[in-house]
């Protein structure tokens, strides 16, 4: 074990060797800022506040959501929310969730910091819950870059022999990438603690860049609990800037034992946003994502909308998500709990009518599977359902947005109303 460790420190001191290895002033363009080699200069923000309305499971949920977005994407957010569902048990809380990303060295893009958190209540018996996030950039030049990442949490789960069972979770990481010509080498250590038990884990992952905006992903998480080894594979395309006429895409594949995880994405036409920042960083950012806790997976991803923003990106968007957890609701019996969903948006940038325009719909195909006793069988099977969903949407004076989505099956409904306002220097 301690030889494996080792090769991981090893692989950090390479990492630090090659780049001080390089030429300390590297060769650039006159115009070019080191302080935005990564992001580009700053642009005017547009800030987006968002009410909603969701009925679902028979429960009225209201949220107001925010967020802070300019050429680095969501860089401060926050939600609140009452009779909503967390994330990590689907119990009934309300909810305040809050997070930046921050650039505190004379807004230099070389040291980015991520902070983040959650606080809730039970609703049904007020127990509260507190979890923290954060993570620690520093990029010393394009082709090399650390990361420190750490995560906290203190609540409430559902138990199996008291209802709910109080837990204390804490996980840290060190990720390390350093890229040369079209190939990049990720390697990370970190550990992951649940209540007394300590897991450590360690990987690699290598990203191939071939022509035509193509790449590839493979990686391998190893632990030290065997059930928790995790293979994560990606393939894409990113869009150029100047857009070319085909789509942009991306699939990923993530695997353990008892659990598989996939999500893809196609996007085209002229506003195509799929860039290759967002490409590689959304495989990269799942890769990396085996090592923390997830238990603020809303926040590290910036998705805190009740209505997703994603369909603006594109004028054609189709999104898949798979996820399956094998789960043991009796000895020696695997039951299953997950979900698919296929996703299409259409928006209309060009259609514009009065004070209405960019008019978007949306059709959603959904699978759900929980376990449930039969009382026939006098054991757990798992239950399957299926559903449609439908969304319209329009803007209103280029600055309102307002969104529906209804389930006809199971009778839901999500109305949200977005205000839009944009700075006219950077803040």
């Amino acid at each position: 074990m301690k030889i494996k460790y080792l090769s991981v420190v090893i692989l950090f001191i390479l990492l630090i060797s090659v780049s001080l290895a390089q030429d300390v002033q590297p060769q650039k363009n006159s115009n070019e800022d080191p302080a935005h080699s990564v992001y580009g200069p700053p642009i005017p923000a547009i800030w987006e506040f968002q009410l909603s309305y969701l009925k679902e499971d028979g429960k009225d949920i209201q949220a107001f959501n925010f967020y802070k977005k300019d050429q680095r994407n969501k860089t401060f957010f926050f939600k609140i929310a009452n009779n909503n569902l967390n994330n990590r048990n689907e119990l009934r809380v309300k909810e305040a969730t809050g997070a930046a990303i921050l650039f505190p060295f004379n807004d230099d893009d070389r040291f980015q910091l991520d902070i983040g958190g959650t606080y809730d209540v039970n609703k049904d018996t007020t127990l509260p819950s507190k979890a923290f996030f954060s993570r620690l950039t520093y990029r010393p030049r394009p082709s090399l870059w650390f990361r420190y990442g750490s995560e906290y949490f203190d609540g409430y789960t559902l138990g199996s022999t008291t209802p709910y069972c109080k837990t204390i979770l804490n996980s840290n990481y060190l990720v390390g990438k350093f890229t040369a010509s079209s190939f990049s080498l990720v390697g990370l250590i970190g550990s992951g603690k649940i209540d007394d038990v300590l897991n450590t884990r360690f990987g690699f992952a290598g990203i191939i860049e071939v022509p035509k905006n193509f790449f590839l992903l493979g990686g391998y998480i190893k632990s030290n609990d065997e059930k928790e080894n995790v293979r994560t594979l990606a393939i894409g395309r990113w869009a150029p800037f100047r857009p070319d006429g085909l789509p942009g895409g991306i699939f990923i594949w993530k695997h353990k034992e008892n659990y598989d995880f996939q999500l893809g994405g196609i996007f085209w036409g002229g506003k195509n946003l799929f860039v290759r920042p967002a490409a590689i960083g959304m495989a990269q950012g799942m890769f990396i994502s085996s090592m923390a806790l997830r238990e603020n997976s809303e926040l590290r991803q910036g998705k805190l909308m009740n209505i997703t923003d994603d369909y603006r990106n594109a004028d054609v968007s189709l999104f898949y998500v798979y996820m399956d957890q094998g789960i043991e609701m009796i000895p020696g019996n695997i039951n299953h709990v997950g979900f698919m969903a296929v996703q299409l948006f259409k928006i209309f940038s060009e259609v514009n009518f009065s004070v209405f325009s960019k008019p978007v719909i949306g059709a959603f195909y959904n699978e759900e599977t929980t376990p449930e006793f039969s009382l026939t069988s006098h054991k757990f099977i798992d239950k399957k359902i299926s559903f449609f969903s439908f969304q319209v949407g329009m803007t209103l004076n280029d600055s309102f947005i307002f969104n529906v989505i209804h389930s006809p099956k199971t009778s839901e409904w999500t109305i949200a109303l977005s205000y839009l306002y944009f700075t006219q220097n950077e803040d």
